[in-house]
């Protein structure tokens, strides 16, 4: 038994959906984790919502994804970084807006900047109504969701009322955040119908890597190692070694690669090699405690830089050796629809949250390379990691991409 598509043209599922509920229930919670989640939702103890407290709907939301999660990692218990991306979901869904518009045939999440304080967005949901329609499409899914798990014997019947229990609070949630979105106090049918489709992408379809992505870009936003790293100044004698180097040279002779990516990589950030060079150079130098890089110390810091990118399995002679230039070149080619709207989303996403994490909105006015220099080691490495085979830039690797340039950044 598949649950029924509630609107739009089917999309096979990813995940069985039979195995994902066999699975979250086998996930064993443990105290730790059941106490930070508490920690996590206590601060809306003070507020009722749909015949219950707040924040039992929202642990209940947080402990199915965590779940979800724990299981896409193949672990028996969730750990505190599947914790964290849960939270992260929640304040994903609070943050910003459009995300309703998810589709199972694109069930990645749109790394969009924050729109609204998550935790204000969250307690003036008691303002919201659940009207009768929603109400009652909320039962009768429930219901449904019962029946099956029933009928596939999942788990025993205590288990099984409990995931029934948070499928119904994450309906709840749902459908409200994205009623009061739309600046509505009372929900639709529609706010369900959203809700529903919507779990349902997230359990059956959205990429194990856009959970783990969106704490990574928070990660590397708040990283206290960020601002040491922008600190880490060059040397008119290094920075005139960088331009006449190997990399500026295969850069240069073969930039028109780029020009076929559109604006998949922007302007600010299409001296891809020495820009990722020099951010590299700075993590390294920082790594070493170096605060500025003289031109002596061109040949030791640069080789120190280019053996970080084997933590992240990218061979250092992609900024050497011709073909392997043209081939990352090559493949940041777009291979599908949006990837430059995603990008610059992303990039937007980025800056707004290391200004809410530096507390000062000058900083990147005082370092305006960062972020382009970020995106253009962002670029190499969601490229540099790629399939030979697969030539053109993915939303899927942009989120992968995330993930290794904050394991470079924080290591």
């Amino acid at each position: 038994m598949m649950f029924p598509v509630l609107q739009g043209e089917y999309v096979e599922l990813t995940r069985n959906p039979l195995e994902i509920y066999q699975g979250l229930v086998s996930i064993n919670l443990t105290d730790e984790i059941q106490a930070y989640i508490a920690r996590v939702v206590n601060r809306y103890s003070d507020l009722d919502f749909a015949d219950e407290n707040m924040s039992a709907h929202l642990g209940r939301f947080i402990e199915i994804i965590c779940r979800l999660i724990s299981q896409l990692n193949h672990r028996e218990e969730p750990t505190l970084t599947d914790l964290m991306q849960a939270v992260d979901i929640l304040d994903f869904f609070a943050s910003t807006t459009r995300w309703w518009n998810m589709t199972r045939s694109s069930p990645g999440l749109v790394m969009r900047p924050a729109s609204r304080d998550p935790r204000e967005f969250i307690r003036s949901i008691p303002s919201v109504r659940l009207g009768s329609e929603t109400v009652s499409r909320i039962r009768g899914a429930s219901e449904r969701l019962l029946s099956f798990l029933d009928e596939h014997e999942v788990a025993d019947a205590k288990t099984r009322s409990h995931l029934q229990k948070c499928m119904v609070s994450a309906w709840t949630i749902l459908s409200v955040f994205c009623c009061k979105s739309q600046g509505r106090n009372v929900s639709s049918e529609a706010d369900f119908e959203s809700a529903y489709d919507i779990l349902r992408i997230l359990l059956f379809h959205t990429p194990r890597v856009d959970f783990a992505a969106l704490t990574a870009i928070r990660g590397i936003a708040t990283s206290p190692r960020l601002p040491q790293i922008a600190d880490v100044s060059f040397s008119p004698g290094f920075e005139k070694k960088l331009e006449s180097s190997t990399a500026a040279r295969l850069e240069a002779s073969h930039g028109q690669y780029l020009g076929d990516a559109g604006d998949t990589v922007p302007r600010a950030s299409r001296a891809i090699l020495t820009n990722s060079l020099r951010r590299l150079v700075q993590i390294e130098s920082l790594n070493i405690g170096i605060s500025r890089i003289e031109e002596n110390d061109y040949d030791t810091v640069t080789m120190g830089a280019l053996s970080l990118l084997e933590k992240v399995h990218i061979d250092p002679e992609v900024f050497l050796d011709e073909k392997a230039v043209i081939d990352l070149f090559k493949r940041l080619r777009p291979a599908e629809d949006g990837i430059g709207e995603g990008l610059a989303l992303l990039t937007r996403k980025l800056e707004s949250l290391i200004v809410d994490s530096t507390g000062n909105r000058n900083f990147l006015l005082q370092n305006a390379r960062m972020v382009p220099r970020m995106i253009a080691l962002l670029l190499l490495v969601s490229s540099g990691t790629k399939s030979p085979q697969d030539d053109g830039l993915r939303d899927i690797d942009l989120k992968r991409g995330l993930i290794l340039l904050e394991k470079l950044i924080s290591d």
